[in-house]
Formats: structure tokens, sequence, C-alpha cells
């Protein structure tokens, strides 16, 4: 064994291709670090992030494993030398050992240059003292020695075993290739997995290379224990591990004993025997062929080689076995993907392209690389080159024909998108295919894209002679260059990073939209680079013996000359072309934000401008818009007619503009002021800024006329996807206008410091601050105002504004609607325009005012209106009911394209994507219906965001956003009871503990969130619901309709905080629950409730006796998320025995409570003794997940007999 093991020691370290490896895995990891950052609180070379680079190096060095473990039998059989050395005297055993542990010594090697590689770069990232990287902490040797312990080394085991003994045993390459796609799959699914609280638990198994395993155990980890503890062989992570090392060493013992000598060389000898096997043909029989050597023949010889070529790649198992493993990943994909709360959508062709694209383009990419790989050094491996090199046939003739093979098993593949689609839609019942949208995605976004890999993959090959480093190579151009490039260089330029194209989205009102001609362009653009490419391939290709470098470059000039470079003289042309044409689309006519441009223009404008973040300025009363939306040309014309107040005690001299409409050629074309037009002293074109002098100085509580007239132009296309003006579904909000004042942007202090900005503490005003009192939250340019609309948009477009419809006409070929809002409202509306069908209803509000509902939604969509309807009714009614009757005669929901996931509420209109709930399968929901629940939402926001409108201070977005997710928990809880939106509460419990570690800053008490919609999002909802639990609903209603009542449309003069809503739930509290308020706003809590024991016997009179104890503790944190104290007094908690699951009248699982009640519990262990008529399965401990408890799945417990 010995000798084995140095020879394969001495051989590997004669190798070139050895220490290019061992380079690589050193520089990858150095250069991740290096370029490593933090943009939340985490430290940039925390523990965790060392476990993501080097976890990830396992991934990367996939390549290099191949090339070393799978090699190390296989190359005796492949230099012919087995037979030689299976007569030394060396057993089998021995010979296995030597080749294993030699190559696996060659392995632990490069992954100790990747852990070296690890600590310079994040040495080297500390050392440049950049800001905006993030914090760094001291070095810890254990950081990096835990990892490669247990990521590099287990993980190379378990590869290394598997490809040593699929190559030993099968001596195929396509054998070794399918491992390799097989642990891809496996890693993806697990990460897929990971992502669902139902299957979270099973990435845990499937995951080989801990990645996901490591991911489930830090879940919920705090910032500060994601900065200080190492990566521990504990829980479901060591489960992961050892899993998979033992099927490690299965693979490897397996191997070890299995392996025979007199297998390995007669199952040589038969593939021997069959590959040389050929028929004998007399002399006499062989006919005269006169060689012709024309266009004709040279077209002949390229189709028959390309055909040949082709088929004995569609032909191979292993791409069979591969296309079969592509589908099923693009199915899985597919299903997971199409979900939301847990609600499967319909299969609309729309998804289906880009999901089942997405799910496939991983194994086509691999696929097109693996096997230009193959066409380059096939004859070479099977020693055929000599015969093939001889055929009387050109080199280009042999070339293309390798090429247009593989693009003819790009076509394959692309088809097989559609195909798959097509059936993935009939599998579930859904017939409405869109075939042309199928073929229209695919050959303008997937297609060209497998192209580009083909000519790019075989550039590589020609010129590496190594094919597991060309097939590395390629993939870091493809994937790691991207994000080196994005690291290093903060770039997403799509004429840099490979392959790159403009956004886009595909959408059933907008369909594909203005996308496609950027993507033709950029497309062209890369295709043309790699035909450069592939021509320079023609002039290195080998033919007959490889030569050295010298030979080879000599041989390529000798070739450079006449239709070769023509060619590429034709190519290089039309690339610069093509390239200049992009770039004066994408920089001229556009704005290209490369590197830090962004960052570094707003920390410069706030230099130049923060001096005006609190100067007094013009505060808006009243306002006339006229919206002239051209949909065909992609533009807008927009006049406002402004009354405009000074609220302030000095006198305003001067007018301050900011552009902020994010499309980049919007301009101010007029101002006019008490019929004066001004013209800026200051025109800051960059910084879209601008000022003018008044004519005469505004004095305190003077109004003003002021009429503002802008135009937005699009021009060719650009990286932005520029969604506010579309074709169909045009959605932009009142940034049409110019703002009044100036807005810090740059909100993190690391990226603060780098740019020479004062550090913040706080991002908002204290509540204290009466100048921030007198501010709303969302747009201080004005108190509540008088609104009104006119917007004209093509003929047979509609188009949207906040108010009644007062009137609607046609003129010119172009459609007029005119609105009007009843109520002053805040500053904040929205414009849409498109072609809807309009669905609608009424409801009847406490008083008998009747309301209009309208829906606007694309024609396709007709399925869930009564979903949306029933929303707004149940809401409308809950709120009027409890808190204000609502406040207008009509309320709208309006559908707008799918390049976004949201709702918004604005007054009386709802923009709702196309993508939440209009194509939801809610048959099929295992939960409650999210298209009920958001709509509840949104519409609670017209009294909690607009009746009652926050301060621009600390903690002020729980009023918009705690409250309407309380009023939408509330009618969940009328429409599906408390036992059916246990999913919901787990869900936001889920979001909350999973975000705390993603905050940029430390974490804040609820009534001092600034930053975060986990905090008023999800936390909020729970403290809000827990309240109305132990308190009463009507007690906590009564509350918030005093503080709505203080606070609706400003009347006091200043807007309300987050300590108003504290106080006003304060006062209608009882004393002994007073602690529930202070813990949900005051403090950072989390409980720890889980069931000990729990055991039932039968009764004599048929009732069942059980007795169960649970623990509970309530631990209070600091804003680190250290713990701070535990609680040592009693709380009330839910306790509870629960039969078997029942699915109730709308398919959701809910429980069956045999015993239920809130119980006041001491800190430690409770225990209880209740007796039920049936017998229960389950004993339970906050069993609807209403407390903040950091570990829940231990809440339940089975109850033993």
């Amino acid at each position: 064994m010995k000798e084995i093991f140095l020879f394969e020691l001495k051989y590997r370290f004669r190798r070139p291709a050895t220490y290019i490896y061992i380079v690589l895995m050193f520089v990858i990891p150095l250069l991740m670090s290096v370029f490593e950052s933090s943009v939340t609180a985490q430290y940039t070379n925390s523990p965790n992030a060392i476990v993501g680079v080097l976890g990830g190096m396992s991934i990367i060095s996939l390549f290099f494993y191949a090339a070393i473990m799978g090699v190390a039998v296989y190359r005796d059989e492949e230099h012919k030398t087995a037979q030689t050395y299976f007569t030394f005297p060396i057993s089998e055993k021995n010979y296995i050992l030597g080749r294993f542990l030699g190559s696996f010594t060659i392995v632990t090697i490069m992954n100790i240059g990747a852990v070296i590689g690890a600590m310079i770069g994040f040495s080297i990232g500390a050392f440049l003292e950049r800001p905006d990287y993030g914090v760094y902490t001291s070095f810890n040797l254990t950081s990096y020695l835990l990892p490669f312990i247990y990521l590099l080394t287990f993980n190379a085991f378990f590869i290394g075993s598997l490809f040593f003994s699929l190559m030993t045993f099968f001596k195929r390459m396509s054998i070794l290739y399918l491992g390799g796609i097989v642990i891809l799959i496996l890693t993806i699914a697990s990460g897929q997995l990971l992502s669902g609280l139902d299957t979270e638990w099973l990435s845990v198994y499937v995951d080989p290379f801990g990645e996901a395993a490591h991911g489930f155990i830090t879940k919920y980890w705090t910032v500060d224990e994601l900065n200080h503890n190492q990566l521990a062989l504990s829980g479901k992570f060591a489960l992961n591990r050892l899993l998979w090392l033992g099927i490690a060493f299965l693979i490897f013992f397996f191997t070890l004993f299995r392996f025979s000598y007199k297998r390995f060389l007669t199952s040589s000898k038969r593939k021997s025997t069959k590959e040389s096997k050929e028929d004998y043909v007399p002399a006499s029989f062989i006919p005269n062929i006169t060689q012709v050597f024309n266009a004709k023949a040279r077209w002949e010889n390229l189709v028959s080689l390309s055909k040949i070529e082709f088929l004995s790649i569609v032909k191979e198992t292993a791409f069979v076995i591969l296309m079969v493993m592509g589908v099923i990943m693009a199915g899985f994909v597919a299903y997971l993907s199409n979900q939301t709360y847990g609600t499967p959508s319909l299969p609309l062709t729309r998804y289906m392209v880009t999901q089942i694209s997405g799910g496939m383009i991983l194994f086509s990419i691999i696929i097109l690389i693996i096997y230009s790989g193959e066409a380059v050094h096939r004859t070479r491996q099977n020693k055929t080159f000599e015969f093939y090199d001889a055929l009387p046939v050109s080199n280009i003739t042999l070339y293309l024909s390798k090429i247009i093979s593989l693009i003819g098993i790009s076509v394959v593949l692309t088809l097989l998108n559609v195909v798959v689609g097509i059936l993935y839609q009939t599998f579930n019942g859904y017939f409405n295919y869109e075939l042309g949208m199928y073929l229209t995605y695919n050959f303008t976004s997937v297609f060209p894209s497998y192209v580009m890999t083909v000519l790019l993959a075989f550039f590589i090959h020609v010129l590496v002679n190594n094919k597991f480093l060309g097939h590395f190579i390629v993939i870091l151009i493809y994937v790691g260059l991207p994000i080196i490039l994005g690291l290093a260089l903060k770039t997403s330029n799509p004429l840099v990073i490979f392959g790159g194209t403009p956004g886009g989205f595909l959408s059933d009102l907008n369909g594909f939209g203005h996308y496609l001609y950027g993507r033709f362009w950029l497309n062209l653009y890369w295709i043309l680079l790699t035909c450069i490419l592939a021509t320079i391939g023609i002039v290195f290709w080998n033919r007959g013996f490889f030569s050295s470098a010298k030979e080879r470059l000599q041989i390529a000039k000798q070739r450079f000359s006449g239709k070769t470079l023509c060619l590429m003289l034709f190519f290089i042309v039309a690339f610069v072309s093509v390239g200049a044409y992009s770039y004066y689309n994408l920089k001229v006519l556009n704005q290209l934000e490369d590197g830090n441009y962004s960052q570094k223009l707003n920390a410069e404008a706030e230099k130049k401008y923060g001096k005006y973040i609190d100067q007094p300025h013009i505060q808006v009363t009243d306002l006339k818009a006229f919206i002239d939306i051209f949909p065909e040309d992609r533009r807008v014309e927009a006049k406002g007619e402004f009354m405009v107040i000074n609220n302030y005690e000095v006198p305003i001299d001067t007018l301050l503009m900011e552009v902020k409409f994010p499309i980049s050629d919007t301009k101010i074309t007029k101002v006019v002021y008490n019929g004066t037009e001004l013209k800026p002293f200051l025109a800051d074109e960059e910084y879209r800024m601008f000022i003018y002098k008044l004519p005469t100085s505004l004095q305190p509580k003077q109004t003003a006329s002021l009429v503002i007239e802008t135009r937005v132009n699009t021009h060719g296309f650009s990286m932005d996807s520029e969604t506010a003006i579309l074709e169909n579904g045009t959605f932009f909000n009142d940034a049409i206008f110019p703002s009044f004042h100036y807005e810090r942007t740059i909100v993190d202090n690391g990226i603060r410091k780098k740019y020479g900005l004062e550090k913040l503490d706080y991002l908002l005003s204290p509540r204290t601050d009466s100048l921030a009192l007198r501010k709303n939250l969302f747009n201080e340019d004005a108190d509540y105002l008088n609104f009104e609309a006119i917007v004209s948009t093509s003929k047979g477009q509609t188009a949207v504004a906040p108010g009644a419809l007062t009137k609607q006409w046609e003129e010119n070929e172009r459609s007029y609607f005119q609105y009007k809002i009843e109520e002053k409202t805040d500053y904040f509306f929205s414009f849409v325009s498109a072609a809807y069908d309009i669905e609608k209803d009424n409801w009847t509000a406490p008083s008998g005012k009747k309301v209009t509902i309208e829906i606007y939604h694309s024609p396709k969509h007709k399925r869930n209106l009564k979903y949306f309807i029933k929303g707004v009714k149940i809401a409308l009614d809950y709120n009027s009911k409890n808190f204000m009757e609502y406040p207008y005669s009509v309320i709208r929901i309006i559908e707008f394209p799918a390049h976004s996931t949201f709702a918004q509420s604005f007054a009386t209109t709802i923009p709702y994507s196309e993508d939440f709930g209009f194509a939801a399968d809610f048959s099929k929901a295992d939960s409650y219906n999210y298209a009920f629940r958001v709509t509840s939402h949104e519409v609670a926001h017209q009294w909690w965001g607009h009746i009652v409108t926050p301060s621009k201070t600390s903690g002020g977005n729980i009023i918009s956003e705690t409250l309407a997710e309380y009023a939408s928990l509330m009618t969940m809880k009328q429409e599906y009871g408390e036992n059916g939106i246990k999913s919901f509460l787990k869900n936001s419990l889920d979001t909350y503990l999973g975000s705390r570690k993603f905050s940029f800053k430390p974490e804040r008490t609820l009534m001092d969130v600034e930053t975060g919609g986990y905090i008023w999002y999800e936390k909020g909802s729970m403290i809000m619901y827990d309240l109305q639990d132990v308190m009463g609903e009507d007690v906590v209603n009564s509350g918030l309709k005093n503080f709505l009542e203080e606070f609706k449309y400003n009347k006091k003069g200043v807007y309300a905080t987050s300590e108003d809503l504290y106080k006003a739930l304060y006062a209608v509290t009882p004393d002994s629950l007073k602690y529930k308020i202070d813990d949900g706003f005051k403090e950072i809590v989390l409980y720890e409730n889980r069931v000990m024991t729990a055991k039932t016997k039968a009764l004599d009179n048929g009732k069942w006796e059980t007795t169960f104890t649970v623990n509970s503790k309530k631990i209070y944190y600091d804003d680190k998320g250290r713990e701070d104290r535990v609680d040592d007094k009693k709380n009330l908690v839910d306790i509870g025995l629960f039969g078997e699951d029942v699915v109730n009248d709308d398919g959701v699982t809910i429980k069956d409570p045999l015993y239920f009640e809130l119980k006041w519990l001491e800190s430690g262990d409770n225990s209880f003794t209740v007796i039920t008529d049936k017998k229960p399965l389950k004993a339970g401990i906050d069993p609807y997940n209403k407390l903040i408890d950091r570990n829940s799945d231990d809440n339940l417990k089975t109850v033993e007999e």
C-alpha cells in the first residue's frame, strides 16, 4: 500500500494540473473572503460567514474532486497499465487503499489551501478598513478549523468515495458526471425544502454538503449567536454529518471489499473486444472511390458528421438519464415555486415558462458544458483520434460539425422546456397552453444562453487540454465571474457580465412588454463575442498528435489567414457595432449604474443638500392633477395645480424640488408661482435637485398657487425594468410630481462612514421632537389635502386614480376619467392604466350609506374575484363597526402587472399585483385564503395609515402596519375561527424569528422600531393578537377607537406616535395584564414553552384522565439578541388537550380541542390533571402559537397511555 500511496502522490505532484487545482482552491476563497461584506449587524468574518465561504467551496470543488478522486483507478485502464500493475505482489485492498489515500491526501492539501486562502482573504479585508463592507472581529483559528473538519473534509471524503467508486466499477466518465449531477440535485432540493415550514426537516437528511443542515440549526439564531457561536457537531447538523459520513464509509468499504483484479480486467477486455470488433471485408469487394472535395461534398460531410455527433449524444444512456433527472427537478422546482402561503397557483403558461426553464437551466448548462468537453476530447480519450484526424475533411468541417451537433442539443433542451411545461399543465388539469408564449420565451431568453454556453465551452476546451479544468473554467466564467464582479466591482453591467441581459417579466396584462428588444440586442452581443472565441478555437483546433504550446501557437498563426481572418473581422466588427449600440441605449439614453454609483451619488447629494433636511418648506392643501398617459410610447405628461401653504413660523423665500420618479428622463418642464413662471437658480441634473427663488416670501399661514408640469420619456432599452410606464399596466404614484423637501437616503452607518457622513443612531426623530410630530411619516409635503384628478389614456384602456369617478369621456381617440376624493386625504396617491374588465358589487355601511366595490382586472382573471370582494366587505364591515364608518363612496382593487408581488393601499384604491391571488387555486389551499387576508389588510389601511397617519418619529410605522395586520387578523378570526388561523400565526412566528439576524442595526422594541417589516408586521400582529386574546377583542378595540378619534385627520395638529398608541391601549388594560402591554411594546421577549410529559388512562365511566406537565419560561433579551434576564413571575399561557386533527369546510386542517384553557403559569414546571370525554392524542402549551416562542415545535407532545 505504501508504494502505491507514494506513487500516487509523486504522480500527482508531477502533474501541472495538480498545482493549478491547489492554486484555484486557494485563490477562490481568498477572493470570496476579501470581497465578503455584511449588510447586517453580523461581523463580516463571523464564524457563520466563514462557514458560508468554506462550505461553498465543497460545491465549487466538485470538478477538482472528480479530476483527482475519479480517475485514480480508471487511469490504469485509460493508460493500459492495469495488467502490468496487477502482476505485482500487491493485494487488491492495498491497491485500492493506496490509490484512494494518495488521491485523498491531494484533495486534503487542496482543502487546506482553501482554508489558508479564506484566512488570508478575511485578514486582508479587515486590514483594508472598508466601512461599507461591515465590521470585522478578531481572528479566531477555531472558526476555520471546524468548517475545515465538518464541511470540507467530511464532504471531500463523501464525494471522493463516491467518485472513486463509480469510476472503479463503471469506468465511464458519463457515470461520473451522473454522480456529480445527483449531488447537485440533492443540494438544490435541500435548499428548496429548507424554505418551507412543512419540509425544512427533510432538508437535514437530503443535503449531502451540510449547508442546509447548518441553515436549519441557525435559522433562529440572533446576531450575537451568529457572531460568536462556533460550528458545532450537535443537533440536526450532527445528524446530517454522521448520516452522510456513514454513507461515505459504506461506499468506501464496498469498493474496498468488492474490488477484484479479475473483474476489473474482464470488464476491460469485454469492452475492448466490443469496441474493436469489425466485419472483415475482402479487398476484392472494396470499390474504387473517386474522392470529391467541392462545396457540395464539404456540405454533405458537414451534415453527415453533425448528424453522427448529434446522435452519438442523444443515444447515450447517460444523456437520457440526465434529461429525466432534469425533468424531475424542473417539476419539483415548479411545484415548490408555484405556491404562495401554502396555496398553489394555477399552472399558467407565464409561470411555467420561467419555472420550468429555471428548474432545467442548471442541468441544461451543465449538460452542454460536459458534452462540449466530450466533443473536444472524445477521440483522444477513446484513442481513435489518429483515424478520425486522418479523415479527408477540413478542420473547419470537423470543428463546425461538433458545434452544430451541440446547438442541435440546445434546440432539444429548449423544446424540452416546452414539452415539460405542457405536460405539467396537463397533469394539473390546465389546458390553456399558449404555445406562442412558450416558444417566444424559450427561443429569445433560454436558447441564446445555450448557444453562448456551447461556443464558450468549446473555445475553452480547445485551449485547455485538461477536461476537468476546462469544465471548471467555463463554470467559473458563467457563474463565478458575475459573483466576483458583483463583489469586487459591484457591477451588474450586462456588457461585462457574461450573458447579461436587461431585466423583464411576463404578465397576463402586459405580455412580454418592451423587454424583448433589449434582450435581442444583448443576446446578439454575447453570441457575437462567443463566435469570435469560437473562431479563435478553429485555429487552435488540435489535429493529430498533441503539440507543445509553442507549436500550437505557430500552427495557429499559419491557420489564421484567408477566410478565417475575414470571418474573424466580420464578427469583431459586428460585435463592436452591437456593443456600441447597446452601450448607447444603456448608458447614453438611459442610466447604467456601475460600481457604487448610487451610493456615491446619494452620499454627495446629502453632503450638498443635507442642510435642507429640516428647512421650512411649502405644504400642499389642494391638488388638481392632469395626467396624460401614452402607453404605446411609454411616456407621461403631467400637470399639477397646487394650493400651498406655509405652516412654519418663519417666511419661506425659496422653493426646493427633488425629482424622485424612477425613470431617468423625468423633467420639470414648467413652474408657475402665483401666475409668475419661475426658472431655477440651481438646476442640478445629476442629483435631480432644483431650487427656485420665490418672487415674494411666503409668510406663515399664507397660501399661494403653484403649477408644475412634468414629462417622463422612455428611450431605447435599459437595465432598469422601468415598470412604472408600460404598454398595458402603467402604475406610478405621486412621485410624478417633485418633492418639496430633501430626505437622506443612506441609512447604513458603514456606508455613511465610508463617505464621511455622520453616524445615525436613529433613522427617525425621537417622539419628543416637536417638528417631527408635525410631519407625517409618508410624505411631509402635505398634511391632509383636497384631491382631484383628470387622467387620460389610450382608447381601450381605463385610467384609475383615487376618488369617486365624476366624469368620463372620449376625445381625439383618447379616454378621459375625472376623479375626486370626497374627504381630505394624505398626500399619497397612484395612477393606473390598462385594458380592464370591471367587477362591481356593493356594501352597505352601518348608517345605510352605499359603497361601491370595484375590481379592475385582466379579462383572463375572473376566477378569484369573489374572494377579493369578500375580503373587502368583511374588512369594511369590521373596521366601520369597531372604529369609524368608512368615509368614501367607493373602494377599488386595481390589478397591475407581475413585476412585483404586493398590494398597496391608497385612499379608495388598492393596486394589487396580478401575482398575488388572481391566479391562485384556493381549492387546493392547505391553510387560509391569502387573497382574502391580504385584501382585508389593505382595506384596513384606509383607517390605519390614511385616516390616522403616523408621525415621522421612531416607531411610527406600527400605527399603519401593525394595526392593519391586527384588523386583518380579526377578520380572519371572524371568518375562520381562532382554530383556523394557526398556520398564519405559525408563519408570523417563523418570519419574525428567522429575520432577526438580518437586521443591519440592533433590534428595536415594537415601540421604537424604524426598519424591519418583520417587527411591525409579524411581531406586531402577534402581540396585538395576544392582547385581544387575554383582554378581550372589545376591550382592545375600544382603546383603538379612542386612539383613532383623538388623531384622525391630524385634528390635533400633530401626528400620532407609537407612544400614543401604547397609552391608548394601556388605558383600557386591567392592572393584572399591563405586563402584556409593556412586554409587547417596550421589551424584546421570547418564551420557551414545552410539554414535558403527558399520560392518560381510561376511567370506568368511559372518560379519560390525563396528567401532563408543561414548562414555561419567559426570557428578556437585549438589542444584540443576548439573554438579559428570566422572568420569575406568573404569565398567562394557553394549555390544552387535543384529539385528531380535522379538516373544516374550507379545506383547512384544524385542531380538535378536548380541553383548552388560559392559565396563569409559574416559571418552570406546571402539572395538570384533566378529565375529558374522549381520548386525547396530544397535549399542548400555547398550541396556537400566540406567544413568541423560540422553539414552538415542542409545544405539542403525543399523549402516552
